[in-house]
């Protein structure tokens, strides 16, 4: 008798991703990291530009639920204390600060971007005014790392929300 538990669809889909070209570009630059699998929750530190006694990274974790047909949602996340990182330990930016959105502006425990699976709804407009950004089923993780990279990497990005 196997103790190997079966993987689902969308489990396959996703490892079989993380050895995609565009997956390991981004892993190789040190943009991101993996961290862990539980499906279908995956934690992924991102990189951030350096600055002074701010971390040099941000882990997400996403709900990869239904991938890649139904977009990833993540979260900023503690991974020491294993829960949604405090706001005031957040990015901040103008435009990062969009994007990495207070509970009291955007109640919803996702970034605000349009490769987000709960920030896309409600939104119709998206796909049409973000066609570059948008989820599509043939996108892969990458996809959405590379927003998230792009953010914290930018000039944009100044330090932590309340440092």
């Amino acid at each position: 008798m196997s103790l190997v538990q079966a993987v689902l669809p969308d489990e396959r889909r996703f490892r079989s991703d993380l050895e995609s070209g565009a997956y390991l570009l981004g892993a190789a630059l040190r943009r991101w990291r993996l961290l862990r699998i539980d499906w279908p929750h995956v934690l992924i530190a991102v990189s951030a530009t350096p600055r002074p006694g701010v971390p040099a990274e941000f882990v997400l974790r996403f709900n990869l639920a239904g991938y890649p047909q139904a977009a990833p949602t993540a979260l900023l996340w503690d991974d020491t204390a294993n829960i949604e990182l405090p706001e005031n330990r957040w990015p901040a930016g103008t435009r990062v600060s969009c994007v990495f959105r207070p509970r009291t502006q955007w109640p919803k425990p996702c970034l605000y971007l349009p490769c987000d699976r709960m920030s896309a709804e409600g939104h119709a407009d998206w796909p049409k005014q973000y066609a570059n950004e948008i989820w599509r089923p043939d996108c892969t993780i990458a996809h959405y790392l590379n927003q998230v990279s792009e953010l914290l990497t930018s000039s944009d990005y100044t330090g932590l929300r309340h440092a």
